[in-house]
């Protein structure tokens, strides 16, 4: 990834140091340690490795608090890299592996601005729960729209597009009677995944029914979809 050109610049003649002003897309880099290493040959490249050690940390936290959450669904076991594909920035377009951004992860510890910070929870938990849904047995297509499902119901914030027939009825299903309240400034908090429980056993209930017979799902998005254009179309 190319980020244009910087000029090396003395940082005072006192210190024998120098600098270089890193571009703002790397502004998440701020107060982390970085390892500096040289590349020596025809054509020198210095190195700039950030110790991503606390962000990976985070990650491995919140799925344990998705573990949590989806205790009495089933067990979803350990946090896997292998299973997401890691990058310091969030892809945008991905295949086969949700990806997990560290820049996301930065966000959230740093709590840089709220929206961001929400919408970085967002991209996390979602495609976490992409990979949890696999593991208790959805369909890809479906557990798109669970790991869809999930983060727009705890955040408040969508990551997918094409859901919005699973994610109007996973609102339901998950408030009931209560009025929607995002709980993404408590997401690290192991009492609000217990509470949520059992709102998310009974979107899974939804989900798994679909898994078991596919063709209710299709009926059901296309009944609403028809719905949705003839209320559209009437106004």
């Amino acid at each position: 990834m190319y980020f244009g050109n910087r000029r090396i610049r003395s940082a005072g003649r006192a210190s024998g140091s120098v600098e270089v002003t890193l571009p703002p897309q790397l502004h998440g880099l701020q107060e982390i340690t970085c390892r500096l290493m040289l590349r020596d040959g025809t054509h020198p490249e210095i190195v700039l490795q950030p110790d991503l050690s606390t962000a990976h940390t985070l990650l491995i936290q919140l799925w344990q608090k998705l573990r949590i959450g989806l205790v009495n669904i089933g067990e979803i076991g350990d946090f896997d890299p292998s299973t997401f594909t890691l990058a310091l920035f969030p892809p945008r377009h991905w295949q086969q592996r949700p990806p997990l951004a560290y820049a996301d992860a930065l966000t959230v510890l740093h709590k840089t601005t709220t929206d961001e910070s929400h919408e970085a929870l967002a991209r996390l938990t979602g495609y976490m729960a992409i990979a949890a849904g696999q593991r208790l047995g959805l369909s890809e297509a479906l557990a798109l729209a669970f790991g869809d499902t999930i983060a727009y119901l705890l955040t408040g914030i969508a990551i997918l597009a094409g859901t919005e027939f699973e994610r109007g009825l996973a609102t339901r299903l998950f408030w009931e009677q209560r009025t929607p309240a995002p709980l993404a400034n408590s997401l690290l908090d192991d009492l609000v995944w217990q509470q949520a429980g059992p709102g998310l056993s009974r979107v899974w209930e939804q989900f798994d029914a679909w898994q078991s017979a596919p063709q209710s799902h299709t009926a059901a998005r296309q009944n609403w979809y028809r719905a949705l254009t003839v209320e559209m179309g009437s106004v």
